[in-house]
C-alpha cells in the first residue's frame, strides 16, 4: 500500500426505482456492523447508505483511504459505478454483498478486492493485511488480483458466536441524525435459515444453520439504537424459525417494559401457534412481513415452500385475529403460473383483505437454483443487473409471455392498491397504510407516464414479427391460409400430441392450414430430408399466405439451412417464410407470437390458448 489505512467509507448504494417501501428507509446491517468492526479496530469510519441520505461524493467531507461498496444484484450497476469513480481517484475499493459473492469475477472488473459471504472476520483481516503487510492468500472469502492471476480463496465456515459482533453504531450513518425521528432501526436477531426456497440466496450467503444471538443481547442492542428511532426491524430472514426463542423474546420485552414499535420477516406457519401472536402483539408488533408467495398448490411445491393454500389464508385471518398488520409478498412467473393465477391472487388478497402487498417477479438471482436452471436452458433474456429487482420480468416463463408477465403483474398491482383501498383505510382511520397505499397508487401512475425503456423493449420483441407478417395476409373475406410442409415434421423430435395442439390452436384462430406432403419418401440424411422439405415449400408458395416451419428444439440449424438454400426462393417467399422453434419452456410463448401474426388481441390469443389446452390436453 502507498499509505496506510486510517479512514474507510463503507456505501450502500440505493434502489435503481422506486418502490412501495421508498418512503421508509429500512437501513441494511451489513455495511454498518462491519464499520463499526472496523471502528472498534481504531479506524475512522463513515457508513453512506443511499436510501437514507446520498451525498455529493467529490464534496463529501470524509476523504477515505479505503472504499468498501455492498450490493445485491439490483443496486450492482450503481455499485460498480461508485467504484469506479474511486479508483479514478487512485484509491482501493472492497466489493462486498450477495451479487459479489456469486459474480466475483464480475466484481473483480471494477474492484481490487471481492469479500464473498459473510465479511464478519475477512475484511478485518484483509485491512490489517494491506496496513501490516501479509498473505492474502490466507484470508478465506477473499477474491483478489495478483497481476494477471485471480485468486478464489476457499469460503471460511458460518460464524459461530454472534454475541461476539459488535452493536451497530448507527451514528457511523452519514445524514442518520437528520432523518432517525422518523426513521427505521434494524436489528438481527439471527442468521441462517432451515428452509430451501429455490430462488432465495440466504441459505449460500448465511446457510441453513438457524444461529442465534442471546436474549440479553438483544435487550441490550433494543435498549442501545431502538431510541434512536420510531420503528425497529428485526431484519431476520426467518424471526420465529425458532418460537420457542421468539415467545421469550416477546416476554423479555414486556417484563422489562420496553414500548415500541416493531416489525418482522416470518413463514406462514408462524400463524398456527396463537400463543406465540399473543406474545407479538401485546410486545409491539405492529406489522410482519409474510412471504405469502402464491396461491396455486403447483407453484408452492415448485418453490420448495412447505406450505398449503389453506395455510396461507388461515396466516393472514390469524394475524389479523391479534390486530398484526399483514404485507404479503407473492411472487409471480413460476412454471406453474399462468395469467389466471395472477388474477385469482389479487382477487384473494382483497378477499383476505391484506394490509399490503408486493407482487413481484420470479427473478433468477446469480447464486440461486433458479439461476442456475434458467441459465442451463438458455431463458435468461436480460443481463442488465439494475432490472433484477423484482419488478421486470428478466427470464422466459414457462406459460407467459416476458411481456405479459410484465403486464399482468402492473395491472395486479394497480387492483389492489385502487383509490377505492385508499378511501377504505381512511374510513377505518388506518392512516398509515392510507398513505401506503396511496403511495402504491403514485408510483403505479409515474410507471405508466414514462412507459420504462424495458417495457417498450418488451413489447417490441412480441409483437414486432407479427406485425411485419400481416402485410402479406388477406385483408378480408378468406381465412389466411398457413402452408405447413408435411416433412417439417421430420426434422426434429415432434410428437403426435404437440403436433395436433399446434394444428387445433391455428385452426382456432381462424386460420386455413394447408399441409404439403411429399411423393418423395424422405432419406435418412439431413441434406436429403431439407431437400424435400424445399420442394414442400415451393409448392405451397402458390397456396398460402404465410409458410410455417416449426422446428422441435432445433430451430438454428434447420433454419440455416433453409437460408443456406435461399437462391431456389423468391424475395417474397423467404419474407413470408416464417421459422419458429418450439420446446417444452418456449411452447406457449412460441404460439403467442404466432397467434399476433393473426390477431392483434393477446387476450384473445390466449383465450384460445387455453380453450385448446382444456380440448387436446398438455400440448408438451
Amino acid at each position: 500500500m502507498d499509505r496506510p489505512i486510517q479512514k474507510v467509507l463503507f456505501i450502500e448504494p440505493r434502489s435503481p426505482q422506486e418502490h412501495i417501501f421508498s418512503l421508509v428507509a429500512i437501513p441494511r446491517l451489513g455495511s454498518l456492523l462491519l464499520g463499526t468492526i472496523l471502528e472498534q479496530q481504531g479506524l475512522e469510519v463513515k457508513v453512506v447508505i443511499e436510501e437514507i441520505s446520498t451525498p455529493k461524493y467529490p464534496s463529501l467531507d470524509f476523504h477515505p483511504d479505503l472504499v468498501c461498496i455492498s450490493s445485491i444484484s439490483s443496486t450492482a450497476p450503481r455499485a460498480y459505478e461508485l467504484a469506479d469513480y474511486y479508483r479514478q481517484q487512485g484509491l482501493p475499493v472492497v466489493m462486498g454483498g450477495a451479487h459479489p459473492s456469486f459474480l466475483p469475477l464480475e466484481g473483480l472488473e471494477h474492484a481490487d478486492y471481492v469479500v464473498c459471504g459473510e465479511g464478519d472476520e475477512a475484511l478485518p483481516e484483509l485491512v490489517n493485511v494491506l496496513n501490516h503487510g501479509g498473505s492474502l492468500a490466507a484470508i478465506p472469502n477473499l477474491c483478489y488480483r495478483d497481476g494477471a492471476t485471480i485468486h478464489q480463496n476457499p469460503w471460511r465456515p458460518f460464524l459461530g458466536d454472534l454475541d461476539s459482533l459488535p452493536i451497530p453504531k448507527y451514528t457511523l450513518i452519514h445524514g442518520w441524525k437528520a432523518r432517525n425521528r422518523r426513521g427505521v432501526v434494524s436489528i438481527a436477531t439471527s442468521r441462517g435459515c432451515p428452509f430451501n426456497c429455490s430462488f432465495c440466496s440466504v441459505i449460500i450467503m448465511f446457510g441453513r444453520k438457524h444461529r442465534v444471538t442471546s436474549i440479553d443481547r438483544v435487550i441490550e442492542e433494543i435498549r442501545q439504537n431502538g431510541s434512536q428511532a420510531r420503528h425497529i426491524f428485526f431484519c431476520d430472514d426467518n424471526f420465529t424459525a425458532d418460537r420457542q426463542r421468539t415467545k421469550e423474546l416477546c416476554e423479555r420485552i414486556i417484563a422489562e417494559g420496553l414500548k415500541f414499535e416493531w416489525s418482522a420477516q416470518v413463514r406462514v406457519e408462524s400463524a398456527k401457534d396463537p400463543e406465540l401472536l399473543e406474545l407479538m402483539a401485546r410486545s409491539g408488533c405492529f406489522v410482519v412481513f409474510v412471504g405469502l408467495e402464491s396461491i396455486n398448490p403447483a407453484t408452492l411445491k415448485a418453490y420448495n415452500k412447505s406450505q398449503t393454500v389453506q395455510g396461507v389464508k388461515d396466516c393472514v385471518n390469524n394475524f389479523h385475529h391479534f390486530g398484526i398488520k399483514v404485507h404479503g409478498m407473492f411472487v409471480f412467473g413460476s412454471e406453474e403460473d399462468h395469467f389466471q393465477v395472477i388474477r385469482d391472487t389479487v382477487t384473494v388478497s382483497r378477499q383476505l383483505d391484506l394490509d399490503s402487498v408486493q407482487y413481484l417477479m420470479l427473478t433468477p438471482l446469480p447464486g440461486t437454483p433458479f439461476f442456475k436452471e434458467m441459465e442451463a436452458q438458455n431463458r435468461i433474456i436480460c443481463r442488465d443487473w439494475s432490472q433484477y429487482d423484482g419488478h421486470h420480468t428478466v427470464f422466459q416463463p414457462r406459460q407467459f409471455t416476458p411481456f405479459e408477465l410484465q403486464m399482468e403483474t402492473t395491472r395486479a398491482m394497480r387492483k389492489f392498491y385502487s383509490w377505492t383501498s385508499v378511501i377504505k383505510r381512511l374510513i377505518a382511520r388506518d392512516l398509515f397504510f392510507a398513505k401506503m397505499k396511496a403511495y402504491g397508487r403514485f408510483l403505479l401512475w409515474k410507471s405508466t407516464l414514462k412507459r420504462s425503456n424495458y417495457f417498450q423493449q418488451l413489447q417490441e420483441q412480441l409483437y414486432s414479427r407479427g406485425q411485419q407478417l400481416r402485410q402479406w395476409l388477406p385483408q378480408k373475406g378468406r381465412l389466411p391460409r398457413v402452408g405447413i410442409p408435411g416433412d417439417v415434421w421430420r426434422l426434429s423430435s415432434w410428437e403426435k400430441g404437440p403436433r395436433d395442439f399446434l394444428i387445433k390452436f391455428l385452426e382456432r384462430l381462424g386460420v386455413e392450414v394447408v399441409q404439403e406432403t411429399s411423393q418423395e419418401k424422405a432419406g435418412s440424411g439431413s441434406r436429403h430430408s431439407m431437400q424435400v422439405v424445399q420442394a414442400e415449400i415451393a409448392r405451397l408458395q402458390e397456396q398460402s399466405d404465410l409458410i410455417l416451419l416449426p422446428v422441435w428444439q432445433g430451430l438454428g440449424e434447420a433454419a440455416q439451412k433453409i437460408k443456406d438454400l435461399h437462391q431456389d426462393f423468391t424475395q417474397e417467399t423467404m419474407a413470408r417464410l416464417l421459422a419458429m422453434e418450439f420446446s417444452r419452456e418456449s411452447f406457449y410463448n412460441a404460439c403467442m407470437e404466432l397467434g399476433l401474426c393473426f390477431n392483434k388481441r393477446m387476450g384473445r390469443i390466449r383465450r384460445i390458448y387455453f380453450q385448446t389446452l382444456a380440448e387436446a390436453g398438455t400440448p408438451v
